[in-house]
């Protein structure tokens, strides 16, 4: 661990160090709790939500204890799935959160030279396109998928959970967005499950959700852009 000095009045801020051996901090304990927290909400969400959709469904919901108990469930879960992950911006690590939309919400020349040969990854091969940063274009659309759904869900949930409070015309296109938002997080969710738990190249990254790290070689090969930056500034901290 080394020192990091702002000022000449401060007192010194430990700074820990990322890279570890062979092994490389890739995500922090606030990401890691906004991750689970997210990804626990969201199929309980997905779950109790299908028992609501449709009478299908509904049998299974014997489960929680009959439909009724399953509404109350999901409109928990919706509060833990928009409230929780939100306050980790605030607490928690927030400066990792805020890095993240950051990155999220710009797209470099590369990004787009990973999308485009990220098909052919996706399906066992070898895409060819530059080192990526600590998001590639990839995991930069599936956030945006995350992050836009999310909003589409909230603010279509706040309508149908307060129909009464909104026009009968806002209320009835509540539904359709509210279900569409979900069908898509639904769908880049397998995408990423895939990726994360079966994938060949990439479920190596599952560890650094697991304890945060991952090795230094799957940095190097995924993110060399985020590795090398990070390998220079401790580097220089050390001296």
């Amino acid at each position: 661990m080394s020192i990091k000095f702002e000022t000449k009045n401060q007192v010194p801020v430990p700074v820990p160090r990322r890279i570890v051996g062979d092994m490389i901090l890739r995500f922090s304990t606030g990401e890691r709790i906004s991750h689970w927290v997210h990804a626990v909400s969201f199929f309980v969400l997905l779950f109790t939500g299908l028992g609501v959709l449709s009478t299908i469904f509904q049998p299974a919901m014997t489960i929680f204890g009959g439909i009724q108990v399953a509404r109350v469930i999901h409109r928990v879960s919706a509060i833990v799935f928009v409230v929780v992950v939100g306050l980790m911006f605030f607490i928690g690590n927030p400066h990792y959160h805020w890095r993240w939309l950051k990155f999220v919400f710009k797209f470099t020349k590369s990004d787009w030279q990973h999308v485009s040969a990220f098909p052919k990854e996706f399906f066992g091969g070898h895409g060819i396109y530059p080192a990526p940063d600590k998001f590639n274009g990839g995991e930069k659309i599936n956030s945006l998928i995350t992050i836009l759904g999310t909003v589409f869900i909230t603010l279509s949930g706040i309508v149908m959970w307060w129909a009464p409070l909104f026009p009968p015309g806002l209320v009835r296109w509540a539904y359709p967005v509210h279900d569409l938002s979900m069908f898509l997080m639904t769908a880049a969710v397998i995408g990423h499950m895939y990726l994360g738990l079966l994938h060949p190249d990439s479920k190596a990254a599952m560890s650094g959700m697991l304890n945060g790290y991952v090795s230094t070689k799957f940095a190097r090969a995924h993110h060399a852009q985020w590795y090398e930056r990070l390998e220079k500034e401790q580097s220089e901290r050390d001296e």
